[in-house]
């Protein structure tokens, strides 16, 4: 490929609808996400394409949904009369790129530029000929959610400092509370260096200018007054630790020219994306591919060794921003063991750390603290994969120990970890006594124990695997057999009354029985027996009819616990039907448009689908297989492994692919892996990590390739060796 991947890249793509990716520049799992904050009403990450611009902040979550968070430490360039603007800007030839940011503030027709290094926000500003340049710093700036309150579920500045250091910088620590996940405050400190002496500085305490060097508070904001240059550069150190780092942050990573620095974040970026290299496909479908890879990048955030946390010093690589395994669970942490297992080794680990130091395993880490769960313990789930497929530097024993409490110890804290245990173990189901989606806790719970089984079969623990299979069957305990799905019981062992399994509440995420999904969407949630869920609706034939029927009446879309269901038919001999259904998806749910997302982009989850599906190469979570669909491009290479010592992975289309524009259904009529012709729809990890070439020769018309040898359903497979045992 002659053009550097980087080019590829289109921030825009996603920020607006139910999307809410950044435009702005960062690196990959940086701290500092520098981005334009628009009017209210504002969304979780601060934007909206329909509104004026209000400042540019340095702290922003991407893809999320739920209460905003962040949006700390605003810069607003402004001309005129000195004073404390509150109007926004409009904006013209608004563009970004790989690193960097541009607009065009109208009316004032300042032109600002973005970069960042991992911990700083780089900003130039160009003013027009003969007006005196200002500049707002809102040291008390926060992202917030219209509708949710503020302190609470959505952020709220309770406290301060700001202090004039010097005529070129200033420094201070801002408070907050409030936003998804929990209430627990967090202080951002920083420090704000003018590559030019300002000519005035005045401070502003609650709306007032103050003739001080420092002030506290819950309102601290400053201008700053240049004269003599049309240009005004300024560069922020961002820390969660202490202003010194954050100058320290400065020194070591900013003190180069803004356009070296710029440069630099490209280079980074290219770097990272030389992951995998596609070629022979669409504009359209190479651009999304390498704008989803920058997005499987930009969450959680990179703190360092007993650097930028002060919980506690143990010697490991912490993260925050974790947010949330719940999404990235599906495919995102899959997609980063096969192509940055470094990344995903540090996740793991810090999430064992955790636990040691806080006594459970987290689903989501923010603001060092435990959020909310969504369900069960996802990292159950990642640390069974990661041991199937060989991830070193993991201590397994102590991460067993850590995912048998979940199942074993009763949780003082069920909204912030563990599980409600009270029914589960006793009646063997969660019943109607759990007042907030029931039967979806109780099918992650049930996925979780067959993770615990085979995490201790891997550790040579047979009795703990016996056990915790036997816990995993389970799942069936809340499976209707005349309504065809899972419903929810009270606890007498009576299934609730005027259930409807096409129904969820509109505040689905309040639904009592299944979270953000109907029991239509959730009841393909078997994952460690899909075999009988096939045997449940009376075979492979019917199975297939009703996916049909699931996807012909609409149930269907672009969410995080749907994104597996269309690779559901390979299981039932059917991977034609996948590859129907897969390009369904990305034509219908993936688009070149600032609401290009079918749903939030959720800490890599809608990315990773894209990519994967879009090279033909898709991972079953807690597992270590993945699905083979026709691929979108001619050729893709994916280099697997540790950086440095990768192994190259190369999927190759035989013959021509035609235009590449993805509106024809392609089939595969044959492949081959490494010379040897392959007649199963899915491949095992331990296959990939060798490296070498699978080549597809496709047809334009469905074929019986992959229809005879399913990929393995875990639960049965060992039900049938138990069997065969006694």
């Amino acid at each position: 490929m002659d053009r550097a991947k980087v080019d590829w890249i289109d921030p825009f793509i996603g920020v607006d609808g139910e999307n809410n990716c950044l435009c702005g520049p960062y690196l990959p799992n940086s701290i500092v996400r520098l981005s334009p904050d628009t009017a209210s009403p504002q969304l979780s990450h601060g934007y909206a394409s329909s509104l004026p611009i209000i400042r540019f902040s340095h702290t922003h979550v991407s893809g999320t949904g739920g209460g905003g968070r962040y949006g700390n430490v605003g810069i607003l360039p402004f001309t005129g009369d000195l004073r404390v603007p509150t109007e926004g800007y409009e904006r013209e030839n608004e563009t970004a790129s790989a690193g960097y940011y541009r607009v065009t503030l109208m009316p004032d027709d300042i032109r600002v530029e973005l970069t960042s290094t991992a911990r700083t926000g780089c900003h130039r500003y160009t003013f027009q000929p003969g007006v005196i340049p200002h500049v707002l710093i809102d040291a008390s700036s926060v992202i917030q959610v219209d509708g949710d309150q503020p302190g609470e579920t959505t952020g709220l500045c309770i406290g301060g400092y700001l202090e004039q250091a010097s005529d070129c910088e200033l420094v201070g620590r801002s408070d907050f509370r409030g936003g998804w996940g929990h209430d627990y405050p967090y202080s951002v400190y920083f420090s704000i260096q003018f590559q030019q002496p300002a000519k005035a500085c005045v401070l502003v305490e609650n709306g007032q200018f103050v003739q001080q060097r420092s002030i506290d508070g819950q309102d601290c904001r400053a201008v700053a007054s240049f004269a003599g240059c049309g240009t005004v550069e300024i560069k922020v150190g961002i820390s969660y630790v202490s202003i010194g780092k954050a100058r320290e942050s400065l020194r070591r990573e900013a003190s180069a020219e803004f356009d070296v620095i710029h440069q630099q974040a490209r280079n980074r970026w290219e770097q990272k994306l030389d992951r995998i290299t596609v070629e022979g496909g669409s504009e359209r479908h190479t651009r999304l591919l390498y704008t989803s890879l920058t997005r499987l990048w930009c969450m959680p955030s990179d703190l360092g060794v007993d650097d930028e946390y002060d919980g506690w010093v143990s010697g490991v690589r912490q993260y925050t921003d974790i947010y949330a395994l719940w999404d990235s669970v599906r495919n995102a942490n899959s997609l980063l063991t096969l192509i940055d297992p470094e990344l995903e080794r540090g996740i793991l680990n810090s999430l064992l750390d955790i636990a040691a130091h806080t006594g459970w395993l987290p689903d989501a880490w923010i603001a060092g603290h435990s959020a909310m769960i969504q369900g069960g313990s996802s990292a159950d789930i990642l640390l069974n994969e990661a041991k199937l497929k060989g991830l070193s530097g993991i201590d397994y024993e102590a991460a067993l120990l850590q995912m048998r409490k979940n199942n074993e110890q009763y949780s003082p804290d069920t909204w912030m970890y563990g599980r409600h245990l009270d029914d589960y173990l006793s009646l063997g189901y969660v019943s109607t006594k759990v007042k907030k989606n029931s039967v979806s806790r109780h099918m992650e719970y049930a996925y979780q124990d067959w993770c615990i089984g085979r995490l201790a079969q891997s550790l040579g623990q047979p009795d703990i695997a016996e056990r915790y299979y036997t816990s995993s069957e389970k799942l069936w305990n809340l499976w209707n057999e005349q309504q065809r799905c899972f419903a929810p019981k009270d606890s007498d062992g009576t299934w609730a009354e005027a259930f409807d399994p096409a129904v969820c509440l509109p505040d689905c995420w309040n639904d009592p029985y299944f979270y953000e999904g109907t029991s239509w969407q959730w009841s393909f949630h078997t994952h460690h027996d899909f075999a009988g869920l096939i045997e449940r609706h009376g075979g492979t034939g019917a199975f297939v009819k009703h996916l049909d029927t699931f996807f012909e009446e609409g149930h269907y879309y672009s969410k995080e616990t749907m994104l597996h269901i269309p690779y559901l038919y390979i299981y039932a001999g059917r991977p034609d039907r996948t590859a129907d259904r897969v390009r369904e998806c990305l034509n219908t749910y993936f688009q070149m448009a600032r609401d290009g997302l079918g749903d939030n982009e959720d800490m890599g989850c809608q990315s990773a689908f894209y990519i994967c599906s879009s090279i033909g190469l898709y991972p079953l979570m807690g597992q270590d297989i993945y699905f083979l669909v026709p691929p979108l491009f001619q050729s893709s290479i994916i280099q697997i492994g540790e950086e440095g010592a990768t192994i190259p992975f190369m999927i190759e289309i035989i013959g021509s692919i035609g235009a590449g524009d993805g509106t024809k259904p392609r089939y595969i009529a044959e492949a081959i892996w490494n010379n040897t012709p392959l007649d199963r729809a899915w491949i095992s990890h331990s296959e990939l990590i060798i490296g070498g070439v699978l080549q597809l020769r496709l047809s334009e018309h469905a074929t019986s390739w992959g229809s005879l040898n399913p990929p393995p359903s875990p639960l049965k497979e060992w039900y049938t060796s138990k069997q065969i045992r006694s």
